[in-house]
């Protein structure tokens, strides 16, 4: 077999069409590292089930998947604005309020 088929929800592929291009080739590049070992070391179960399964496959993306049989499907695709974060002493970061703190698609 070489590897998983990886598909995405709705949700997640409306998510991910919104990506620049360079975060989009990045995410790609992250989901067929994963499309070859969707229980790669660097994943880890949510619950109690091994195939419910999230990873963080580039700087600020984090996804939730589902493995069954020869397939990974994105449930859930967050990508995170690094510029933002709640402490203001983080070098070249700046301290901003809870809201837009990032865009998550799917899971709902």
């Amino acid at each position: 077999m070489d590897g998983f088929r990886v598909t995405y929800t709705v949700e997640c592929a409306e998510s991910a069409a919104l990506l620049s291009p360079d975060r989009r080739v990045t995410l790609e590049r992250g989901l067929s590292v994963l499309a070859r070992n969707p229980y790669h070391p660097a994943t880890a179960p949510i619950g109690t089930h091994e195939d419910n399964r999230k990873a963080q496959v580039a700087p600020g993306v984090l996804i939730e998947y589902v493995v069954a049989h020869a397939v990974m499907v994105v449930v859930v695709l967050t990508v995170f604005d690094e510029s933002l974060y709640l402490l203001a002493d983080v070098p070249g970061q700046v301290e901003r309020g809870m809201e837009g703190d990032g865009v998550t698609g799917g899971g709902g």
